[in-house]
């Protein structure tokens, strides 16, 4: 089965020679060594230790949400602006990748010639048993991408190292031939098995969009970003990963933090809540973030996802309870024809400006609920991040 790839979104935001001797010296012969292309990169280590690669210091890497094994991303900053310039991805095919286990593997993995991917040349055999890829992407919103995907096998393990040289310079093609040079597979980390799919290559921007966001600090210290997630794209999106950055002046990077967004899939144009919280605060040095959204076309998820639209809710009302604290009741019932499960109720508080102050979410006292069935739910937030004037209420479960 095809699979899509994983969409990017970055959100910026502003927080408040002499020699000393006689006419009779020798002649000096000094001999100079060329320094190695990688000279000055830092060694990527993945958490795992199933892989290592080394990259400029200045980019920034992101786990990826993938069932089959691992992939990663890595980010240059190119004249104030965010490009992923490298991808790679390892996968345990759980047979040794022999010479036609490969050759499969290869042919598997291939983009589609679709209209979006095009292939710009034939697969070409490098000398060192790898295996390279060429051609270009269309992205609904950010045009055409070029990209030279490089494959390789080690033992049961299939690798790919995407790299994009869209609009790179020599300078550029020089640090992404020096990176990939350096990439290594540690084939005694174990990994679960997985499958080898047709991947679209790198990450895209504008497929996730960021908006109603706002910054804010708890009683307990901890330094909060609250908003919406969008899904700009034509398909359903799963596994949404957020992960925000505090950065300096310099734009070093301080601290950063990650989360799954609580709703499992959105659909076209569909919007959800999301909180994220650095527990320590912002650091004093901190004079801005950034969000970067990672997600993928939804496939594993979609099969059993029984979304909002399958739910209606009634009798809801929001307030303050005896112990002071904004709550939101109401109840749920199930609208289709279909048994649904574990059910999630997201809550989402709002100002009058429309910016998120506060998301909650819990499950149902019930394993679940059948068609027409109905009960309550009580959502209770501890601290908003400004005054509340509206709440928007979101449900999901699974269904068989």
């Amino acid at each position: 089965m095809k699979k899509f790839p994983a969409f990017l979104l970055f959100l910026i935001l502003l927080l408040a020679g002499c020699i000393d001797g006689g006419g009779t010296a020798a002649p000096l012969i000094v001999v100079a060594t060329r320094a190695p292309l990688d000279a000055g990169f830092q060694t990527y280590l993945h958490p795992s230790g199933v892989f290592s690669i080394r990259v400029p210091p200045q980019w920034i890497p992101d786990q990826l949400p993938f069932e089959d094994g691992v992939r990663v991303q890595f980010t240059s900053i190119e004249n104030s602006e965010r490009v992923v310039r490298l991808t790679v991805m390892v996968i345990n095919t759980g047979e040794p990748l022999t010479a036609e286990a490969f050759a499969r593997a290869v042919q598997a993995y291939q983009p589609q010639e679709d209209g979006v991917w095009t292939a710009t040349a034939p697969p070409a055999a490098m000398t060192d048993g790898s295996v390279r890829l060429q051609g270009l992407r269309l992205y609904p919103t950010i045009g055409t991408r070029g990209f030279n995907i490089f494959l390789q096998g080690n033992g049961s393990y299939f690798s790919s190292v995407e790299t994009d040289v869209t609009g790179a310079d020599s300078a550029m093609l020089q640090t992404l031939m020096a990176s990939v040079n350096t990439f290594r597979v540690n084939t005694n980390v174990p990994l679960g098995i997985g499958s080898v799919n047709p991947m679209s290559v790198t990450s895209a921007s504008g497929v996730l969009g960021f908006d109603h966001y706002t910054h804010w600090e708890d009683t307990n210290g901890g330094f909060n970003i609250t908003g919406e997630v969008k899904n700009l794209a034509e398909v359903p999106l799963e596994a949404v990963r957020l992960t925000a950055f505090l950065l300096d002046a310099e734009d070093n990077i301080l601290v950063e933090r990650s989360t799954i967004l609580a709703y499992d899939v959105l659909a076209p144009g569909e919007s959800a809540p999301f909180r994220i919280r650095f527990d320590s605060g912002r650091p004093s040095i901190a004079v801005r973030y950034e969000i970067q959204g990672a997600a993928r076309a939804a496939e594993f998820s979609l099969s059993t996802f029984y979304g909002n639209d399958n739910f209606l809710i009634g009798e809801d009302r929001a307030f303050y309870n005896t112990n002071g604290f904004l709550t939101v009741t109401g109840l749920i019932q199930n609208n289709n024809t279909k048994l649904a499960k574990s059910i999630r109720v997201l809550v989402a508080i709002v100002t009058d400006e429309g910016q998120v102050v506060a998301v909650q979410d819990t499950f149902i006292n019930k394993d679940q609920l059948l068609p027409g069935e109905a009960t309550s739910f009580e959502v209770t937030f501890d601290e908003l991040g400004g005054n509340a004037f509206k709440y928007k209420i979101l449900v999901q479960g699974t269904t068989d």
